[in-house]
């Protein structure tokens, strides 16, 4: 895999056109499964352009040219906005504008190569969708595992090469669980460090768009963009990353480390010895607050109320067109009462004050756990409706404590190429962004030469 800062250097030099680039994508792209809801044909025609900007030495911002995807729930204009479903189809029109965080990457001169599958309305950790098939995980092809949800299509995208980066959008581990299942780097913002304007809601008080890619700087390159910090007429951002000796991280002793897949368990605990022998200070803490997240998510998702008042009308008119397994889940926050709501985010504010509490108190720089206890799931596991609510809720079980945190998060790939893939998760605070790219690029460097 190559990555953002690479492609850039390489048109900068003329040693590969943007006319390539593109032409090769839509060929790969063309020869996957299921990833794609839309590809935008036209695109090289632009790329040329671009080409000949570059021959005539005139300024062209510094990522003109590179293909990258989106996951099918930003607002892009001229393009309509489906989220994974069909039921749409019979309303939505082309958007007039793009959403917010994704016009300054249009100004950067991305180009959008197409419009990535996902859970239908992003109601799923387990990536299936039964409009436009399920993209396989990368690993163990011939068994058909799960690609991981909802932003199924932009990790496998990845993973497969097709690009090096892609948008995804991460509710309860939605960006997370599909790059821990694909071995790319998965990245769910801090809630509200990222503009919702314009993009398909599934919870607005913990949506948050993140970017997929190849490598945490790449990851960071549209993250700056993304937030406004970098615009098109800069040079790429710099990212800092951080000497090992200087790094403190928490694992916490809670239940994101129980019930774990034999994998999971030595590829994580092997990469902990990683890390200690390149001299990052580790430490274990008791975390009760974490057990105190999964429990309200079991027991008093916030998620399920919000989708169903956004969903109600849509459901009466054409249910029949929904998945069946997505219907069910947004259908059961119709017995959820406007006060039963208000309680629940009653709770999860006392959850986030009591986090960042303990979590100022610990003085480390982020907490690492598995991403998710599971390595990808055979797709037969959740051909039973009933197992296929267990298997969702095992994905996200790890991924979900930080959203009900309104922390950030990123998943780095641990597991040595080949091998079941296994994310490493790195977390912190609401608004601890900057340092959080800072620490998951230095593990990242440390873990490389061990997992190539």
């Amino acid at each position: 895999m190559t990555s953002l800062r690479a492609l850039s250097e390489a048109l900068k030099t003329t040693e590969i056109t943007s006319t390539k680039l593109v032409i090769d994508a839509l060929a790969r792209a063309k020869k996957s499964d299921s990833v794609f809801i839309q590809l935008n044909e036209g695109l090289p025609s632009l790329a040329n352009s671009i080409d000949r900007a570059r021959e005539k030495h005139q300024p062209v911002p510094a990522l003109a040219g590179i293909p990258i995807v989106l996951k099918d729930l930003f607002n892009v204009r001229n393009e309509r906005t489906l989220a994974g479903s069909v039921a749409r189809k019979n309303f939505a029109r082309p958007e007039t504008k793009d959403a917010e965080v994704i016009a300054p990457l249009r100004g950067a001169g991305l180009l959008f190569l197409g419009r990535t599958n996902m859970s239908e309305f992003a109601f799923s950790g387990i990536g299936k969708n039964p409009h436009y098939g399920t993209p396989l995980s990368i690993w163990d092809r011939q068994t058909g595992r799960l690609p991981g949800g909802s932003s199924s299509g932009s990790a496998v995208s990845v993973a497969e090469g097709i690009v090096v980066a892609s948008l995804g959008s991460d509710t309860a581990g939605s960006c997370r669980v599909p790059a821990a299942f694909n071995g790319v780097v998965g990245v769910k913002p801090s809630y509200g460090r990222m503009s919702l304007k314009g993009i398909y809601p599934l919870s607005p008080t913990s949506d948050a768009p993140g970017p997929i890619a190849s490598d945490v700087d790449s990851c960071y390159i549209l993250d700056q963009l993304m937030t406004g910090k970098s615009s098109a007429s800069d040079s790429l951002p710099v990212l800092s990353v951080r000497e090992p000796h200087t790094l403190n991280f928490i694992v916490p002793e809670a239940e994101v480390l129980e019930d774990l897949d034999n994998e999971v368990r030595s590829t994580f605990e092997q990469a902990l010895d990683f890390l200690t022998e390149a001299g990052v200070h580790l430490r274990t803490e008791k975390m009760p607050v974490i057990d105190a997240s999964i429990e309200l998510f079991y027991n008093k998702a916030i998620v399920l109320y919000e989708a169903y008042q956004h969903h109600q009308a849509m459901l009466e008119q054409y249910g029949d067109d929904y998945d069946p397994f997505v219907f069910q889940r947004i259908l059961a926050g119709k017995t959820i009462s406007d006060d039963e709501q208000q309680d629940r985010y009653r709770a999860k504010a006392e959850l986030v004050e009591s986090f960042n509490q303990h979590y100022r108190q610990l003085d480390a720089g982020a907490l690492l756990y598995p991403t998710t206890p599971c390595v990808p799931p055979a797709i037969s596991e959740t051909d039973d409706p009933d197992n296929a609510r267990r298997v969702n809720l095992r994905c996200l079980r790890n991924t979900v404590t930080v959203n009900y945190f309104d922390g950030c998060s990123i998943s780095l790939p641990c597991h040595r190429t080949g091998e079941a893939p296994v994310g490493l998760m790195v977390s912190s605070i609401n608004g601890d962004d900057e340092n959080l790219y800072s620490v998951s690029a230095a593990i990242e460097k440390i873990l490389k030469p061990h997992t190539s």
